[in-house]
């Protein structure tokens, strides 16, 4: 399932670098990150045991009340009139999208292709300044307002978050070392091609940017990370843009947020070649065929055996798998030995 991690959108080494600054909040939902950890390793030890439901990926929106706590209080359900609180309506919305580019593009039925419920609690705790997806749910807090505001209503966040569940249900990239920065490059990728949906931009329009609308204009930075210049959105943004630069220390679980920044520059470049909605496909298709402990080696095998299958179906053009090798050699890939 999710390894028994949480899937955070703002990484524990920059709530750190913040908490290191003064912020009183930051450092709260850091710890609070280890807390739910713990929790819901209990949780999910449980859940990997139970089949789990098929319906037509309903969404519930929970609110919290400012509590530590998940399913307080049900706001919405399917179908039913928006409320008053913005936020609720948000995630409802949202997540609606998400949920529809999925089936519509793709005719994936929620995130494990089941038609799982898509729960989504809103108003988490107190100046929560993090977004999670748990392993069967999504959790928003609302930002203190000094750094992170508003999770629920950002679509690429949302779609990021929501992601990390199909590649949950579809890969089960263990959340950790190169199969864990995969998985935080499967959820930017949808991430970003969701907010251009949703914009309705070209990819020359597109900013590339993920989390940028929930970042406060004194937040020493324009987003959390770019794909288009991976190492630029903030002050605490080391991402790589090349395997010269590849992270390989202990941090944000050997580097799942950081060294993401090398594969989601090659998906760019690709995109720069042969369109988003192509490499969308070939993106969506390639996650079907990865395993656990794929590594960027081996994602970029897959990438390459899957386009010439679809290229054989006329699904992708031939220009693809030039594409393909271009952009990844641009970043340092393949490696003949990986670290």
């Amino acid at each position: 399932m999710c390894n028994k991690h949480l899937c955070h959108i703002v990484p524990e080494h920059i709530l750190a670098a913040l908490a290191k600054r003064g912020s009183k909040n930051c450092k709260k939902t850091l710890n609070d990150t280890r807390r739910i950890l713990e929790k819901r390793n209990t949780l999910l030890n449980g859940l990997l045991q139970q089949k789990l439901a098929t319906g037509e990926g309903d969404r519930k929106i929970y609110d919290c009340e400012n509590k530590f706590e998940q399913r307080v209080t049900l706001s919405i359900s399917e179908g039913d009139a928006l409320t008053d609180d913005a936020t609720a309506n948000s995630a409802y919305d949202t997540s609606g999208f998400v949920r529809a580019y999925f089936k519509d593009t793709f005719n994936l039925n929620s995130v494990n292709g089941e038609g799982m419920d898509l729960v989504s609690n809103v108003h988490y705790g107190e100046n929560y300044n993090n977004a999670f997806w748990d392993g069967d749910e999504m959790t928003y807090g609302d930002g203190d307002q000094v750094d992170f505001k508003d999770f629920a209503s950002a679509i690429d966040v949302v779609a990021h978050e929501l992601t990390h569940g199909i590649t949950q249900f579809m890969a089960n990239l263990e959340y950790e070392g190169q199969p864990g920065a995969l998985n935080e490059h499967f959820s930017d990728v949808f991430g970003t091609i969701i907010k251009q949906k949703y914009l309705n931009q070209s990819v020359a329009e597109a900013d590339w940017l993920i989390g940028d609308t929930i970042v406060t204009d004194t937040f020493p930075g324009v987003a959390l990370r770019s794909m288009k210049a991976p190492g630029t959105a903030n002050d605490f943004d080391t991402q790589p843009d090349h395997m010269d630069w590849y992270y390989a220390g202990p941090e944000d679980h050997q580097g799942v947020h950081i060294n993401s920044g090398i594969p989601n520059k090659a998906f760019y470049l690709c995109c720069l070649e042969i369109g988003i909605d192509n490499c969308a496909l070939l993106w969506f298709e390639t996650l079907k065929f990865l395993w656990r402990t794929a590594n960027f080696n081996d994602m970029l095998e897959v990438l390459l055996t899957t386009a010439e299958l679809l290229i054989s179906q006329n699904k992708l053009p031939k220009a693809a798998t030039m594409a393909i090798e271009t952009s990844f050699t641009a970043v340092g890939l393949p490696q003949k030995a990986l670290i």
